[in-house]
């Protein structure tokens, strides 16, 4: 059997089913899918049914494991700033084993640095594949490396979530929610609001003069400066939440009317796509993920750190029932068209057979 070796840094549980999919998949074509990280996240609720092994980040002992293992081809998960992809590749490029990154291009949290920038284009010049999160990245690359190029466009495996068979209302029942329309908000949060812009959605309930309509906030990182300037009357934050069959975050969304991280979206979008939650959000430092959504659509994009428009348009949406209700109708229809589990393993598969099989 054919392997392929994926190098990574911290596993979130949220690839833990990812991989899961790709080894039961790849097994299929003859391939064992292995993985070798420096770190699986805590509390992370699903089983692995892939070969992993954590290995801490010391490049004579990944050397070591990956002649034990004599892949066919190695792709490489990493930061430019996890040192470790640096004397990993150019050894892997000596050892004539074919060598994959799996990259959003360039630092998208800084793109006008010159140094990332310079560096970034060294890397797409050594390696021998790119895999890359959409195909809004190609123009990053140089078009004379284009054609190493795969798009695999990333996401969450839906196909792992739950039937989730009680209403609305019976859902916010049992999690004490009292309000009659609820914007939703999921992700890892970080200091003072950080570059998801949770403050904003803060800020907007604060002020928000809407009837009955509440936020609702999930996830880590939400210090207490953030918690104290929250509106206890249509504000509630439920921390993290993590369940091995996705139950209790699947009827979270369900019960949900709208969904919006202000900044940096990341997967909470297709997530909420998926549950047909149209997505409201600011312009600005977006990962490739937002490229699912389209103004007008299947939500709204406001311009950056423009509170008073995002607070318009989570008030529209939440007041124009039929509005909102096409929009995550169409939202549901476009991501499990452009973002399916099964659509992001092809674009691993084509990298792998042109560059072990030719094809």
């Amino acid at each position: 059997m054919k392997k392929v070796l994926l190098i990574s840094n911290r596993v979130m549980h949220y690839r833990v089913s990812i991989y899961n999919y790709f080894a039961r998949n790849f097994r299929e074509y003859g391939w064992d899918f292995i993985v070798r990280a420096n770190a699986l996240q805590k509390k992370n609720p699903h089983s692995l049914r892939f070969n992993f092994k954590e290995i801490p980040f010391r490049f004579l002992d990944y050397r070591r494991e990956i002649k034990e293992i004599r892949p066919d081809v190695v792709i490489l998960f990493l930061h430019l700033r996890d040192y470790i992809i640096w004397p990993l590749l150019f050894w892997l490029k000596l050892a004539k084993i074919p060598v994959v990154f799996w990259t959003k291009g360039f630092n998208l949290d800084n793109p006008k640095g010159r140094l990332s920038r310079i560096l970034y284009k060294y890397m797409h010049a050594r390696f021998d594949g790119l895999i890359l999160y959409s195909a809004h990245e190609i123009e990053s690359i140089n078009p004379k490396h284009r054609h190493k190029i795969s798009v695999a466009n990333n996401t969450v495996n839906f196909e792992d979530y739950p039937e989730v068979p009680e209403g609305k209302e019976e859902i916010k029942k049992e999690l004490g929610i009292p309000f009659d329309k609820v914007v939703l908000s999921v992700g890892r949060m970080e200091e003072g609001g950080g570059r998801k812009k949770i403050d904003h959605l803060i800020e907007v309930f604060r002020n928000i003069n809407l009837r009955g309509a509440g936020l609702v906030i999930v996830g880590s990182g939400v210090n207490s400066e953030l918690l104290g300037r929250m509106n206890k009357e249509n504000t509630i934050y439920l921390g993290e939440i993590y369940d091995p069959q996705h139950l209790q975050i699947s009827k979270i969304f369900k019960m949900a009317d709208l969904f919006s991280i202000p900044g940096h979206v990341g997967l909470g979008l297709n997530q909420a796509f998926v549950w047909g939650l149209p997505v409201v959000t600011e312009d600005g430092l977006q990962p490739p993920e937002i490229h699912y959504l389209v103004d007008g659509r299947n939500g709204f994009i406001v311009p950056n750190n423009d509170v008073e428009e995002l607070m318009k348009r989570i008030v529209f949406l939440l007041e124009n029932d039929e509005k909102r209700n096409k929009m995550g109708r169409i939202a549901r229809e476009d991501i499990v068209r452009n973002a399916s589990v099964s659509r992001m393993f092809l674009g691993f598969k084509e990298i792998i057979d042109h560059l072990v099989d030719g094809r």
